[in-house]
This record gives C-alpha cells, sequence and structure tokens, in this order.
C-alpha cells in the first residue's frame, strides 16, 4: 500500500500579491462600467472585496452592493467636482473641550 500525500496539489504560496491585471479579472462581474468609470482604482478594490464579503456572508447581491457603496462612503466622498475623492483627514475640526466663562 502506497501513501498518498494529499497536500501536494494544494498551492502552498499564500503571501503572493495579485498583479493588478489579475485584480481586474476576479472583479470583472462585480464592478459594473458606472462603477468602474466613477471610483478611483482604489475605490474600485474596496468596493469589490466590501462586495465579495458580504456575499460570503450569506447576503443578496442588492445587499452586498449596498455594503460595499458604505464600504466606499467610509473612505471617500463625492466632491463638488462630481468625481470620488478620498477623505483626508479633517484638519479644520478640533477636538477641544467646550469651558464656559464664569467663576
Amino acid at each position: 500500500m502506497t501513501d498518498i500525500n494529499v497536500n501536494q496539489s494544494e498551492n502552498t504560496n499564500n503571501n503572493v500579491e495579485e498583479s493588478p491585471e489579475s485584480i481586474k479579472n476576479n472583479n470583472a462581474g462585480i464592478l459594473t462600467e458606472e462603477i468602474k468609470g466613477e471610483l478611483p482604482q482604489e475605490a474600485q478594490q474596496i468596493f469589490a472585496a466590501a462586495f465579495k464579503a458580504a456575499q460570503s456572508d450569506g447576503m443578496s447581491e442588492e445587499g452586498a452592493r449596498q455594503v460595499a457603496w458604505n464600504s466606499v462612503k467610509n473612505q471617500y466622498e463625492k466632491g463638488s467636482d462630481g468625481k470620488w475623492h478620498a477623505k483626508g483627514e479633517v484638519t479644520a475640526q478640533h477636538y477641544k473641550a467646550v469651558t464656559s466663562g464664569g467663576n
């Protein structure tokens, strides 16, 4: 009787980063032409990752799209120019305690 090593066929290189081209191919069914034209590349990746995660949790396609848009909106906002821009750290806000005058 011979021993068969079942693990030989498994891919052991789990730490390989995907190329931009393979990411595009993997997201082909998720990203509509409208989303591709509207969102920057990084926002598209956020959208696709959130969509895939929501669907893997058993969400419907419509629900997964809502989750994906919410994920994008957490990090991007639509500017007055109609384009999506990464939200930067808001430097105009100050987190100082409000003090009142008095005794």
